[in-house]
């Protein structure tokens, strides 16, 4: 058993100086890190279903399994002044009784401070949007 939910959303930043950062270089699938995101050139940010063969390439690169879907990309126009939110949430059970665990489907959280901000769920759907 994975000691993770796998991902099924991956995240993209865009420049104003019309370069983009992957959370995985499409290339080679080895995995950027969130703190590398440059806020202060920020443009737009999305959040990108995996493709068969990205997943596969990460998987190669890594270890990391994601899943593959058809869900729809959500992006995020980033004004210049406006403070990004992403960030990926996930409830853990634990049961006592028999020392279980139990993991809780992960949320993609994706908006601006102070403005909209999407939760969306493991199949693609905004299960709330405040803003």
């Amino acid at each position: 058993m994975l000691g993770y939910r796998p991902l099924v959303y991956f995240w993209i930043a865009e420049y104003t100086d019309g370069s983009a950062l992957p959370q995985f270089d499409p290339e080679t699938g080895r995995e950027n890190r969130f703190s590398e995101v440059d806020q202060r050139k920020l443009e737009r940010f999305g959040c990108y279903p995996f493709t068969p063969e990205l997943a596969k390439k990460i998987y190669d690169a890594d270890g990391i399994l994601v899943i593959p879907t058809s869900s729809k990309s959500y992006v995020i126009e980033i004004q210049n002044g406006q403070k990004l939110v992403a960030h990926r949430t996930c409830s853990i059970k634990l049961h006592m009784h028999n020392g279980g665990v139990e993991r809780g489907e992960t949320v993609y959280v994706l908006g601006v401070e102070g403005g909209k901000i999407l939760r969306i769920d493991e199949e693609g759907n905004v299960i709330n949007d405040s803003g």
